[in-house]
């Protein structure tokens, strides 16, 4: 029974090291093949029949990278903002560009995860279950001597999506979590998440913000 044990965790633990490590070669593999694959006849022409292998990946690179200095520049900025503006009113694919460039901003720009101050733990009263959220500040609510805290709460696996709740501080907990790898955490549905990630017991502190009004 001990040996059978063995050999099943040993099993698992091979499987769980070289599926990521497999999906990774063929994902880069298909990348270089299909982007080597798609530039080589236009880099050969341009060089002469002077072709090696990896030339179309590297045109590619710089492509990306001149796109950037590009789009990095006021004109640039402006060009893009009325692409933009073009392809926000076309059915379907503003469905699928705003929120991919959102979650990619979010994945490669912590900066821009920023806008929220904090994580924690939403529980609302009689629920056993807990909901990640994110602060974004206070509000004044008329009659009320607390602030209410306003909490984003992240749909997942696209955290660009969610309810904004305006929470009383009682049902609110801190977390040991960074805004960023909160993020990550959504994105990956739970998946990529440390091992020491804790929801303390204890209210959140207050926010060291100017108080808002709606």
């Amino acid at each position: 029974m001990r040996i059978r044990r063995h050999f099943r965790s040993t099993l698992i633990t091979g499987i769980l090291t070289l599926i990521p490590l497999g999906v990774t070669f063929f994902v880069l593999r298909f990348l270089f093949t299909t982007i080597d694959g798609w530039l080589a006849p236009i880099v050969a022409e341009v060089l002469g029949g002077r072709y090696h292998v990896g030339m179309g990946l590297l045109v590619t690179i710089l492509l990306v990278y001149l796109v950037g200095l590009v789009v990095s520049n006021f004109l640039g900025q402006k060009l893009l903002g009325a692409g933009e503006k073009i392809l926000t009113k076309i059915p379907l694919v503003r469905e699928v560009y705003a929120p991919v460039k959102q979650v990619v901003q979010m994945a490669l720009l912590p900066s821009d995860a920023s806008k929220f101050t904090r994580v924690v733990a939403v529980r609302t009263p009689g629920s056993p279950m807990r909901v990640i959220g994110l602060v974004t500040g206070e509000f004044r609510e008329e009659g009320n001597p607390v602030p209410l805290v306003s909490v984003f709460v992240p749909t997942s696996p696209n955290p660009t999506t969610g309810v904004l709740l305006f929470c009383e501080p009682e049902i609110l907990y801190e977390t040991n979590l960074k805004v960023e790898t909160a993020m990550k955490m959504l994105i990956s549905g739970g998946i990529v998440a440390p091992d020491d990630f804790t929801i303390r017991q204890q209210i959140q502190e207050q926010i060291n913000i100017n108080p808002r009004s709606e």
